[in-house]
């Protein structure tokens, strides 16, 4: 569980996670911590809508409830289906701002998915940096181990036991963490997976 928490809350001190992947990707999925807007929304031109739609109160408010990371399709669907009522005369007529109110909600969405990918990338980069530390770890343990058995030390000696715990615990850690790394590498999935939802279902109600 720690080790989640680490994911999702790591300091985001850089702009931008970098184009080319670590050397050791520990993901399936192809490197692109860039969220591709075109497969995703074929809708009007976000360009404005990305600098205006914070000004909206009421845009904030479903953006902030519709980017929860728990949230789920048959729960985010009526979300979007209310704010888009609020922009017609009785649910049926809309009016002239509902495109725009729509526009600026997919933007608010589109922003908070960007940045959580990036943030999710960087996550997964520090995670496998953090890995290869543990990795050299247990190589430089079990060299030590290797050097004592050699000059026939003790195993009860303090340094033997010392060398061994070590090579123990950082084992553990590694191995715990590596069950974790199908997760991590699965949540930017999720994240595009509920952009996509979203947007689809904002684009049913511009056409």
């Amino acid at each position: 569980i720690w080790v989640i928490t680490f994911v999702i809350t790591i300091d985001c001190s850089m702009a931008a996670p970098p184009e080319k992947p670590p050397k050791k990707w520990p993901c399936d999925q192809v490197y692109n911590p860039k969220l591709n807007l075109s497969s995703i929304w074929q809708g009007p031109e976000i360009e404005q809508a990305l600098k205006d739609w914070w000004k909206n109160d009421d845009v904030i408010k479903y953006v902030n409830i519709l980017s929860n990371p728990v949230l789920k399709e048959e729960d985010g669907v009526p979300i979007i289906e209310e704010f888009a009522k609020k922009y017609t005369y009785f649910g049926i007529l809309k009016k002239s701002e509902q495109k725009e109110m729509l526009v600026y909600l997919f933007a608010g969405l589109y922003q908070k998915a960007k940045d959580r990918r990036n943030r999710q990338y960087l996550g997964i980069i520090k995670f496998v940096e953090r890995q290869e530390s543990f990795r050299k770890a247990i190589g430089s343990s079990s060299k030590l181990i290797r050097k004592y058995r050699k000059e026939k030390l003790d195993e009860k000696d303090p340094k033997y036991v010392e060398a061994t715990s070590q090579l123990e615990w950082n084992t553990r850690v590694f191995d715990q963490r590596t069950r974790l790394t199908e997760y991590i590498c699965e949540e930017p999935v999720f994240n595009t997976q509920r952009l996509g939802y979203q947007a689809r279902k904002i684009m049913s109600y511009l056409q």
